[in-house]
Protein backbone atom coordinates (compact mmCIF):
# COMPACT_ATOMS: atom_id res chain seq x y z
CA UNK A 1 0.00 0.00 0.00
CA UNK A 2 1.52 3.42 -1.41
CA UNK A 3 1.70 5.93 1.98
CA UNK A 4 -1.19 8.47 0.29
CA UNK A 5 -3.33 4.90 1.14
CA UNK A 6 -1.85 3.85 4.48
CA UNK A 7 -2.33 7.79 5.61
CA UNK A 8 -5.81 7.82 4.39
CA UNK A 9 -6.47 4.98 6.21
CA UNK A 10 -5.29 6.07 9.47
CA UNK A 11 -7.45 9.33 8.86
CA UNK A 12 -10.62 7.29 7.94
CA UNK A 13 -9.56 5.56 11.46
CA UNK A 14 -9.14 8.67 13.45
CA UNK A 15 -12.15 10.19 12.22
CA UNK A 16 -14.07 6.68 13.18
CA UNK A 17 -13.03 7.40 16.50
CA UNK A 18 -13.70 10.94 16.95
CA UNK A 19 -16.13 11.82 20.05
CA UNK A 20 -17.85 13.84 17.09
CA UNK A 21 -18.49 10.04 14.82
CA UNK A 22 -19.01 8.46 17.92
CA UNK A 23 -21.60 10.31 19.68
CA UNK A 24 -23.50 10.58 16.01
CA UNK A 25 -23.46 7.23 16.04
CA UNK A 26 -24.86 6.74 19.68
CA UNK A 27 -27.82 9.57 18.79
CA UNK A 28 -28.82 8.04 15.53
CA UNK A 29 -29.24 4.36 17.62
CA UNK A 30 -30.97 6.11 19.91
CA UNK A 31 -33.53 8.18 17.77
CA UNK A 32 -33.61 5.08 15.55
CA UNK A 33 -35.08 3.04 18.85
CA UNK A 34 -37.48 6.03 19.57
CA UNK A 35 -41.03 4.78 18.93
CA UNK A 36 -42.71 7.77 17.99
CA UNK A 37 -39.74 8.98 15.87
CA UNK A 38 -39.85 5.55 14.25
CA UNK A 39 -43.48 6.05 13.59
CA UNK A 40 -42.96 8.96 12.36
CA UNK A 41 -40.38 8.38 9.72
CA UNK A 42 -41.90 5.35 8.61
CA UNK A 43 -45.38 7.42 8.13
CA UNK A 44 -42.73 9.70 6.23
CA UNK A 45 -41.02 7.96 3.70
CA UNK A 46 -44.53 6.13 3.24
CA UNK A 47 -45.30 9.68 2.33
CA UNK A 48 -42.62 10.15 0.13
CA UNK A 49 -42.64 7.00 -1.73
CA UNK A 50 -46.60 8.16 -2.33
CA UNK A 51 -45.62 11.63 -3.55
CA UNK A 52 -42.58 10.04 -6.12
CA UNK A 53 -45.27 7.72 -7.39
CA UNK A 54 -47.95 10.18 -7.94
CA UNK A 55 -45.25 12.22 -9.84
CA UNK A 56 -44.44 9.00 -11.84
CA UNK A 57 -48.38 9.30 -13.09
CA UNK A 58 -48.64 10.40 -16.80
CA UNK A 59 -51.29 13.21 -15.16
CA UNK A 60 -49.93 14.10 -11.56
CA UNK A 61 -52.74 15.10 -9.38
CA UNK A 62 -51.35 18.59 -7.73
CA UNK A 63 -53.75 18.60 -5.32
CA UNK A 64 -52.77 15.55 -3.74
CA UNK A 65 -48.93 15.84 -4.18
CA UNK A 66 -49.81 19.38 -1.95
CA UNK A 67 -51.53 17.46 0.93
CA UNK A 68 -48.79 15.06 0.94
CA UNK A 69 -46.12 17.69 0.89
CA UNK A 70 -48.33 19.43 3.97
CA UNK A 71 -48.40 16.46 6.00
CA UNK A 72 -44.60 15.49 5.13
CA UNK A 73 -43.92 19.32 6.56
CA UNK A 74 -46.03 18.87 9.44
CA UNK A 75 -44.00 15.00 10.01
CA UNK A 76 -40.81 17.03 9.87
CA UNK A 77 -41.74 19.44 12.58
CA UNK A 78 -43.09 16.69 14.69
CA UNK A 79 -39.58 15.16 14.30
CA UNK A 80 -37.23 18.32 15.07
CA UNK A 81 -39.50 18.67 18.30
CA UNK A 82 -38.62 15.13 19.44
CA UNK A 83 -35.94 15.15 21.82
CA UNK A 84 -33.60 12.29 20.30
CA UNK A 85 -34.11 13.35 16.44
CA UNK A 86 -32.66 16.97 17.95
CA UNK A 87 -30.03 15.28 19.79
CA UNK A 88 -29.10 13.77 16.48
CA UNK A 89 -28.76 16.37 14.38
CA UNK A 90 -27.01 18.46 16.42
CA UNK A 91 -24.44 15.29 16.58
CA UNK A 92 -24.28 15.02 12.85
CA UNK A 93 -24.35 18.82 12.74
CA UNK A 94 -20.80 18.59 15.11
CA UNK A 95 -19.81 15.66 12.81
CA UNK A 96 -20.41 17.52 9.35
CA UNK A 97 -18.38 20.65 11.02
CA UNK A 98 -15.25 18.24 11.98
CA UNK A 99 -15.15 17.33 7.90
CA UNK A 100 -15.67 20.29 7.13
CA UNK A 101 -12.80 21.36 9.59
CA UNK A 102 -10.87 18.19 7.76
CA UNK A 103 -11.45 19.45 4.20
CA UNK A 104 -10.35 23.04 4.36
CA UNK A 105 -7.07 21.92 6.11
CA UNK A 106 -6.79 18.93 3.38
CA UNK A 107 -7.51 21.59 1.01
CA UNK A 108 -5.15 24.25 2.53
CA UNK A 109 -2.03 21.32 1.82
CA UNK A 110 -2.94 20.44 -1.56
CA UNK A 111 -3.47 24.41 -2.85
CA UNK A 112 -1.96 26.94 -0.02
CA UNK A 113 -5.50 28.37 -0.48
CA UNK A 114 -7.76 29.38 2.73
CA UNK A 115 -11.05 28.97 2.47
CA UNK A 116 -12.84 31.19 5.31
CA UNK A 117 -15.73 29.67 7.13
CA UNK A 118 -18.95 30.11 5.84
CA UNK A 119 -17.45 31.23 2.55
CA UNK A 120 -18.26 30.48 -1.08
CA UNK A 121 -15.61 29.28 -2.94
CA UNK A 122 -17.23 28.54 -6.14
CA UNK A 123 -16.82 25.49 -6.03
CA UNK A 124 -20.36 23.73 -4.88
CA UNK A 125 -18.61 20.12 -4.71
CA UNK A 126 -16.40 20.38 -1.51
CA UNK A 127 -19.67 22.25 -0.14
CA UNK A 128 -21.37 22.35 3.39
CA UNK A 129 -24.74 23.90 1.84
CA UNK A 130 -25.07 27.72 1.48
CA UNK A 131 -25.88 30.31 4.64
Amino acid sequence: MSKVQDCARALGEAIVASEEYQNMQLCEKAAESDPAAAEAMGRYMELHAAVNQEMGNEEPDAELIARYGREMDEIQQSLNQMPSVEAMTQARQRFSELMNQVNQILEFIITGDVQESGGCSGNCSACGGCH
